[in-house]
């Protein structure tokens, strides 16, 4: 039988995939329990539904892993920087903590660190923190109040992991949509027209050089992420690039910026909801065969 049978999402989320499930034939429910209601509440609506090896499930991150839960799937490891694509980073990456992060901003053995979650569901988006003292860290309001970013005292506070990385000069950023191994959409995202060297952006329009992302690259990296032991199984997944600089040089290079696994990316305009779609019934394919009863 083909997959989904039916499938589940949050209030409100995606209802431009929804309908493309239900063009398909696909049963289509829209839950009743909110975002704000909390992980118990979710997790009641999602057992009752009695959730079967033929359902996926769509919402936030942290909602998607609960009915991993009810369905005894494993919790994948996020797939963020691959060993076969190292070289592709071009910047030095490491584990830490946000308490670290903070204690080496704060020290001055970093001046600039870019931070985002290390495991888990996505307690914050990636961003660069500024020492000594970064407000969006440490202040009222930053990544340690548990009142504003509850996922990440769930996930420890201070002691929350996280993926660090050099901050690099990055110009043109887009995103991969690959399905099977196949890159069915590339999404030009987050656009500044007065610095990005795109066909669009007013450096061209002054005459200055297009910069475009390499396809090899792009494409060299979708084979290895299919033939490397720790991705095989990543059948849907949106791989983020950037056009990053080269040293000191003025020329730039495609680089790796993340790999998002299918069920924790989101959906830009540009990338049909046909093939969003499709990336998502592939990994959620991909996860059910991992069920352990």
């Amino acid at each position: 039988a083909a997959f989904p049978a039916r499938a589940f999402f949050q209030p409100d989320f995606l209802p431009e995939v929804q309908a493309e499930l239900r063009s398909r034939g696909v049963k289509v429910q829209e839950l009743q329990v909110p975002a704000s209601a909390g992980k118990d509440a979710a997790r009641s609506e999602l057992e009752a539904i009695g959730l079967g090896k033929q359902d996926m499930v769509a919402g936030l991150p942290w909602f998607v892993e609960i009915a991993f839960e009810v369905l005894h799937i494993p919790v994948p490891s996020p797939p963020d920087y691959p060993i076969c694509l190292q070289h592709l980073l071009r910047r030095r990456v490491w584990e830490s903590t946000l308490g670290q992060v903070e204690a080496d901003l704060k020290s001055g053995t970093y001046e600039r660190i870019f931070v985002k979650p290390a495991e888990g569901a996505k307690g914050f988006s990636g961003t660069v923190l500024t020492g000594p003292v970064d407000d969006m860290l440490s202040g009222e309001f930053g990544l340690l109040s548990p009142e504003i970013f509850p996922l990440v005292a769930d996930s420890g506070g201070r002691d929350a992991p996280v993926h660090c990385s050099e901050v690099l000069e990055m110009n043109s950023e887009y995103a991969a949509y690959v399905v099977d191994g196949t890159v069915r959409r590339i999404c030009h995202y987050m656009c500044k027209k007065s610095s990005c060297r795109c066909r669009d952006g007013e450096k061209a329009a002054a005459g200055e050089p297009v910069l475009e992302l390499d396809m090899t690259v792009v494409q060299d990296a979708v084979r290895r992420l299919g033939e490397c032991e720790e991705t095989k199984d990543l059948r849907g997944y949106r791989a983020d690039f950037v056009l990053a600089r080269r040293g000191d040089e003025d020329s730039y290079e495609t680089t790796l910026c993340e790999i998002n696994d299918g069920y924790v990316s989101g959906r830009y305009d540009d990338c049909p909801p046909k093939d969003f779609a499709d990336m998502c019934i592939a990994r959620f394919a991909a996860l059910q065969s991992s069920r352990q009863s």
